[in-house]
């Protein structure tokens, strides 16, 4: 009985262990700011829950835990006092919940800013559980030994007052790598030929925030015709083309963009000819280069519209001929407008 009775023990004292014994400081704003404390409130309930140990203290008026020489924050800093902080941004309204660790040179390091979402209706909640997320992630580096002891004591190389990034930017952006855009484009010759209006289908792979492979394919959409007195002729196009986008990467919901492409254009003329003449079907494929500029429009980190403009030009160009009359030709070159609405589950 006596190895039951040490199990039983053992179990009591890891299951009254909290998962993560690190200690965190909330920062108490003034107290006439109403919606900032029920702020204050979801954060320590969500903190409690996954197992931090939590604290509240008064932040002193104009201070933040960038202000290293202050003694409040140097106490608050000190070894075995507090793990890290979470301070609010904005007055009297917050905007946005900064999350700070204490480095290895007991110094406060702002490590993520995560801005409330004013168009959710829980966006309080969604903005503790996301700023615990950050805490959880980052600490938990510290207990496994992520970072060497040799790394660890050397000074951080980002400054506490660098501007912090979107607190799920990196995840939300490793999470989400694939994505697809459906929408319109409406293709134009210089030479004769009016606009076609085609449906449009592009998968994407992020590589990294700003660098996007696209694989693009447009096709079956109207036929423009081209009449003469000779006779007239319906033509139909469709391509495709595998390329890289690059997505301006700054703090802006509207992004520039431009891209580089390479694929096949595949153009199909049927003739109606007036009699005596007869009427001839051509089906020709073409090298194809896209060269585009635009911008994206972010709506969130999962929905985007993207509006651009190319140009493309065809190899060998399709020349469209009625006898020996060249009346129109295509790809020397074709001007594009499209339109997509983008998303990255």
């Amino acid at each position: 009985m006596r190895w039951l009775q040490l199990v039983l023990c053992s179990i009591a004292l890891f299951w009254g262990t909290p998962a993560l014994a690190r200690t965190v400081v909330l920062l108490r704003p003034a107290p006439d700011a109403s919606s900032a404390l029920e702020l204050l409130e979801r954060l320590r309930g969500e903190l409690l829950s996954v197992g931090f140990e939590v604290s509240v203290r008064d932040r002193p008026s104009g201070s933040e835990p960038s202000t290293l020489d202050d003694e409040f924050w140097q106490q608050l800093a000190a070894p075995g006092t507090v793990d890290a902080a979470v301070d609010l941004v904005g007055e009297p309204e917050p905007v946005a919940v900064d999350v700070w660790i204490v480095d290895g040179e007991h110094r406060f390091q702002r490590v993520a800013r995560v801005s409330l979402d004013a168009n959710t209706e829980n966006a309080f909640k969604g903005a503790a559980i996301r700023a615990s997320e950050v805490l959880r992630a980052r600490l938990f580096e510290k207990d496994v030994g992520a970072t060497p002891p040799a790394a660890a004591a050397r000074p951080t190389q980002q400054s506490p007052s660098a501007p912090a990034s979107e607190v799920d930017t990196e995840r939300s952006w490793r999470s989400r790598r694939y994505g697809f855009e459906l929408g319109a484009a409406v293709l134009a010759s210089l030479d004769g030929m009016g606009p076609a209006m085609l449906p449009i289908v592009s998968f994407d792979w992020a590589l990294e925030p700003a660098l996007v492979l696209q694989a693009t394919f447009a096709g079956f959409g109207t036929r423009p015709s081209i009449t003469t007195a000779a006779g007239s002729a319906e033509v139909a196009l469709q391509y495709g083309v595998v390329g890289a986008s690059y997505r301006h990467d700054w703090d802006h919901p509207v992004r520039p963009l431009g891209a580089l492409s390479l694929g096949a254009l595949r153009t199909a003329v049927v003739g109606h000819a007036e009699l005596p003449r007869e009427g001839h079907s051509v089906d020709q494929w073409s090298f194809l280069l896209d060269v585009s500029v635009g911008a994206a429009l972010q709506l969130s980190h999962q929905y985007t519209v993207v509006l651009a403009g190319h140009a493309q030009l065809a190899q060998p160009e399709v020349a469209i001929h009625f006898g020996e009359q060249t009346i129109a030709s295509l790809g020397r070159p074709n001007l594009l407008l499209t339109l997509t609405f983008g998303v990255w589950p």
